[in-house]
């Protein structure tokens, strides 16, 4: 088993499978190559399917509702996903209000702390809290 643990949030899980505009397409992909070399252990939240879906569905890309259905299936294929618990829903409130930040993406630093992770993001506002690295940042300390 693995020893270092990365939650994905849907900035960066949204760049497995669109590129276009994307930045970090590549860093991110590292991390599902090394994910599946069995390098680190790499999860994302049930919540990232319906923002990946509604980035894809109503954002520049503007796929169609067949390419979504795709996606979202491939999603379930490369990682697991993961539900919060009472106590992560709890601790996601705190650090929403605390580094004002939305619920859900506050979920996903409340998933990464409570399980040891580490969470890659490409949010502003968990960047700037500090509650997350960008995918370079995390493939070079996975270097290092």
């Amino acid at each position: 088993m693995p020893s270092i643990g990365i939650v994905s949030d849907a900035s960066v899980a949204l760049k497995w499978f669109h590129a276009d505009g994307e930045e970090e397409v590549e860093a991110a992909r590292e991390l599902v190559e090394r994910y599946r070399r069995r390098t680190i252990a790499l999860s994302v939240l049930d919540l990232t399917a319906y923002e990946i879906g509604y980035a894809l569905l109503r954002g520049t890309s503007r796929a169609g509702a067949e390419r979504v259905a795709v996606v979202l299936e491939a999603l379930g294929q490369v990682c697991p996903r993961l539900s919060l618990t009472p106590a992560e829903l709890g601790e996601a409130a705190s650090l929403a209000e605390q580094y004002r930040l939305t619920l859900y993406d506050a979920a996903y630093a409340a998933a990464a702390v409570s399980r040891g992770a580490r969470l890659a993001t490409m949010d502003r506002g968990l960047l700037r809290s500090g509650l997350g690295q960008r995918p370079s940042e995390l493939v070079a300390t996975l270097d290092g």
